[in-house]
């Protein structure tokens, strides 16, 4: 009650004496983000409309066996210039070690495993998958690149890397091996694909400085969005964005034409009425449909934007393990590195050819007893696609071809995978910008530009893809969400 009455006492009104009346599009955690700014601010008559039937968007924590994992965003990128951090830290909710009792300090060890069940590469330990991921951070070469793409660029110095390790990495390994390191650099840039992904915006990136790789400990992502709704640390201080949510609402039609009201329709024949939209509808979803969902169509430089920049494809699969097969007392990343023989099997069966899009496997941090395989590319939709039954037949046969040989295997008590690029309410998983995006001036910001009339913002665009510094981020949805909500909120203090 007490938080309400605070609410109350900040009111904003219109210059009609009205309360200001804002929908937000999504509840994930950019549309919580500014849903809580705005209720903290004054603006209190606020709505979400989210198709999904739960909050958190691309965050979804889940149930599995006796833990809770995360099928959507899992790591905090970065412990500076970073909202995540700066919200989860203070309460100690946050770990740099991969479990209890292990020190920040302590190295990932990284192997690699054939399809042939062999494993190789010892000698060189996690020399060749550190250096992988870290060559977007390296500009030398880039002008040696003729297309301006980051596979050109990715091909050149793996293959200088091969140069000068000739004794360490046969030319047998070599395609599998630049395979696994290309799906691991897609999973970490977020590109569908490389030779779609721009070299130039890729080196310009920002992002948020410090170790990359933060853990939630046994808790989940999920519980920023707490956070963000007041939840944590005082639950008698929550928010009231729950009972302004309203789930299961997929909105088909945004009509913005006239000086009236924003009219909204959902997909269920719901209407409703706003002075102002906050849409953190996915740029997946916004590539397909913005033009059916948009009246009148959006201004040319957010339908450039929406076009030109490029949307990933990502995917995980976790096994929960009663009696786990690897070491537990170490984390292990492990890439998948198939034979030349056993490749051309795969891709000449349509059911199993999804399996070439797994690039590595790890265990989950203070999960002791899951383990995941991270895929990217265009077969994470092939493998949604596969039935279920199937598709745990096919899991096992993967884990059996790898680390049969070198470990011995238990069964897993449990399977369960992503479905983010078939799911029609968000059609892939993180922005990237892509070679079209510099050809055609796209940009974050661009895409983030309000529609506005009269000077007065009516349709604002927040998530991770409107974040000139941070997209493809959980921390860059956030601040997104905030922007908008600082951008209502100074518009309302300017008419004072």
């Amino acid at each position: 009650m007490r938080a309400l009455v605070v609410l109350l006492c900040m009111s904003i009104v219109t210059s009609e004496g009205k309360d200001p009346k804002v929908i937000i599009v999504g509840a994930g955690s950019s549309g919580i983000a500014a849903a809580s700014k705005l209720l903290q601010n004054g603006i209190t008559d606020v709505t979400i409309l989210e198709a999904e039937g739960r909050f958190g968007g691309r965050v979804y924590s889940a149930k599995f066996g006796e833990y809770l994992i995360d099928l959507g965003g899992q790591w905090v990128h970065g412990e500076k210039d970073n909202a995540a951090y700066d919200l989860a830290a203070p309460f100690g909710l946050l770990s740099k070690a991969v479990g209890p009792g292990r020190t920040e300090e302590e190295p990932f060890i990284h192997r690699y495993y054939t399809s042939a069940g062999e494993a190789v590469m010892k000698q060189l330990g996690g020399d060749f998958f550190t250096f992988a991921i870290a060559c977007s951070d390296d500009p030398t070469g880039a002008e040696k690149v003729k297309n301006g793409s980051f596979g050109e660029y990715v091909d050149n110095k793996i293959n200088e890397y091969y140069g000068n390790h000739t004794e360490e990495i046969t030319p047998d390994l070599r395609q599998g091996l630049t395979h696994a390191a290309k799906l691991a650099i897609m999973a970490s840039e977020g590109a569908a694909d490389l030779n779609d992904l721009s070299l130039k915006r890729t080196q310009e990136y920002v992002g948020a400085r410090g170790y990359q790789a933060v853990n939630w400990k046994d808790r989940t992502y999920n519980t920023v969005l707490e956070i963000l709704m007041k939840k944590i640390p005082n639950a008698e201080e929550e928010l009231p964005i729950a009972n302004k949510t309203l789930l299961n609402k997929q909105v088909t039609k945004i009509k913005y034409n006239g000086d009236g009201p924003i009219k909204i329709t959902t997909s269920d024949g719901s209407e409703f009425t706003a002075d102002h939209v906050i849409s953190t509808i996915s740029l997946g979803v916004l590539k397909a449909d913005h033009e059916k969902i948009f009246e009148p169509a959006l201004p040319e430089k957010n339908r450039n934007s929406i076009q030109g920049l490029g949307f990933g494809r990502n995917a995980k699969i976790f096994l929960y393990y009663d009696e786990p097969w690897w070491d537990t007392t170490e984390y292990a990343i492990s890439l998948l590195i198939w034979t030349e023989a056993d490749r051309k099997e795969i891709e000449n069966d349509p059911e199993k050819i999804w399996m070439l899009g797994v690039g590595y496997s790890l265990p989950v941090e203070y999960k002791p007893k899951v383990l995941l395989l991270w895929m990217s590319g265009l077969y994470c939709e092939q493998m949604e696609k596969i039935p279920d039954e199937l598709f745990e037949n096919q899991t096992l046969e993967l884990i059996e071809r790898f680390f049969g040989k070198s470990h011995n295997l238990t069964q897993p008590k449990d399977i369960i995978r992503t479905r983010w690029n078939t799911n029609e309410n968000f059609r892939g998983t993180y922005s990237y910008p892509s070679l079209a995006s510099v050809a055609n001036n796209a940009s974050p910001e661009e895409l983030g530009t309000p529609v506005t009339r009269n000077d007065r913002p009516v349709i604002q665009f927040a998530g991770e893809a409107t974040e000139p510094d941070y997209y493809s981020t959980v921390h860059g949805a956030i601040s997104s969400g905030w922007r908008e909500a600082d951008r209502l909120i100074n518009f309302y203090k300017q008419q004072d």
